[in-house]
């Protein structure tokens, strides 16, 4: 079967969009071991394995992925307003964000009850 060449064209056009959409998502997936390389520095507030060293200070392990994109955003472009937290979110870039995310998304959420020293 042949086509005309303005078919042939919006074809290979057509495949070319599948392609490199496909190669723009993969290469754009956030990467929770480099999250996890970001996020030493979080470690110590928000603990090594995601969970507060302090009852005033959230887990992040578990965390949803959006739900934590949302609050560093907030934090970065201030509109969730917690001094360190909008210093610390101020130089990240949105794939450092995502990748945090990730990270904090994949690690297991602990269950137990705080330490009493903590109350």
């Amino acid at each position: 079967m042949r086509f005309r060449l303005p078919v042939r064209q919006s074809i290979l056009a057509a495949i070319i969009a599948l392609v490199l959409g496909q190669a723009a998502a993969f290469a754009a997936s956030p990467d929770p071991k480099i999250g996890a390389h970001i996020s030493a520095q979080c470690a110590a507030c928000h603990g090594s394995n995601g969970m507060s060293v302090d009852t005033s200070i959230p887990n992040l392990a578990g965390q949803h992925y959006v739900y934590l994109v949302t609050q560093l955003k907030a934090f970065k472009d201030r509109s969730r307003i917690s001094p360190l937290m909008n210093e610390l979110a101020r130089p990240l870039t949105q794939e450092q964000i995502e990748d945090i995310a990730a990270y904090y998304d994949s690690l297991p959420i602990e269950v137990g009850k705080p330490s009493k020293s903590k109350l």
